[in-house]
């Protein structure tokens, strides 16, 4: 058995998590490693936060993944694998809005880290609608910590040679496993993934905070993490797709690159290592098609 300070967890992001520029929006903590993963899915926007701006999210996905290989596949998301110590796992839950993270460590003591226990519990919850699973899983999430959130819910995914992964998904049509806890998705009346369109009609966005968002979330696209769906949100006619294209500028690009590769990584040579050259990522990525320079 480890002891807590020995233990680590895997944890993916799909929105903000995947680009420097998100990761260290806050003061962060150590990262250990990072991977670029996809899972089955679909991408867009639907969860509102408490700062008046509309989050990231996933549907129709299945709890399990694997590192990327050279070309993007259809029906995917793809997404950065952040490595942590365990005990800085409550700080990545509070930025999700679950402010229970340290029950979940208390919970998965008798496991390796906290995504094989929340695996195990996922195993418990299986029904033959998909759907229904992840209903029974939140609520039996919720009966053993005696805690869940109207924001996002931590769930477990299976990675397969990279062991079990935590990713955080909102609750609207699942549920948040609690009957008596309406999801922030419901309170907006938000049933489906939605695009830039759908969110600039939002009543009380803060489009300057969206966009800075956006810009976050469009910024793994630096590092190689396909992101032409989310590109695909956005309008080309529109003035937000304007916005964007202004702000992705060179300056930025090789900032945000420099940045990811000497803190994270460690330095340039070791993250062209791992992740390519930058004009290989911007291709694979998709965001070579929005920059205009």
């Amino acid at each position: 058995m480890k002891n807590l300070t020995d233990k680590t967890e895997l944890i993916f992001g799909y929105g903000s998590l995947m680009s420097y520029r998100g990761l260290f929006r806050e003061k962060n903590t150590e990262i250990l490693d990072v991977f670029r993963v996809r899972i089955k899915g679909r991408r867009g926007f639907a969860k509102p936060s408490s700062s008046n701006i509309i989050c990231m999210d996933i549907d129709d996905f299945m709890l399990k993944g694997n590192t990327i290989k050279i070309d993007p596949q259809p029906g995917s998301v793809e997404g950065l694998l952040i490595k942590i110590k365990q005990v800085n796992f409550p700080k990545y839950c509070r930025r999700e809005g679950y402010f229970n993270g340290n029950k979940l460590i208390t919970f998965s003591s008798d496991y390796e880290c906290i995504g094989e226990a929340l695996w195990a519990l996922f195993q418990k919850s299986i029904d033959i609608d998909p759907i229904q699973s992840i209903k029974e899983y939140r609520k039996n999430l919720k009966k053993a910590i005696n805690y869940t959130s109207e924001h996002y819910i931590p769930h477990p995914l299976d990675l397969g040679d990279l062991g079990f992964a935590i990713t955080f998904i909102a609750p609207g049509k699942y549920g948040t496993g609690n009957a008596s806890l309406t999801s922030r998705k419901e309170e907006r009346n938000i049933s489906h993934l939605l695009d830039i369109t759908d969110v600039l009609k939002r009543k009380f966005l803060d489009k300057e905070a969206f966009l800075n968002y956006t810009l976050d979330c469009l910024y793994g696209g630096v590092h190689g993490i396909n992101i032409r769906d989310i590109i695909n949100l956005i309008p080309k006619d529109s003035e937000f797709y304007k916005n964007v294209q202004k702000n992705l500028t060179k300056e930025t690009i090789n900032e945000e690159k420099i940045c990811f590769a000497n803190v994270i990584i460690g330095n340039i040579e070791f993250y062209e290592e791992k992740f390519g050259k930058i004009d290989q990522n911007l291709k694979r990525s998709g965001l070579n098609s929005i920059l205009n320079f």
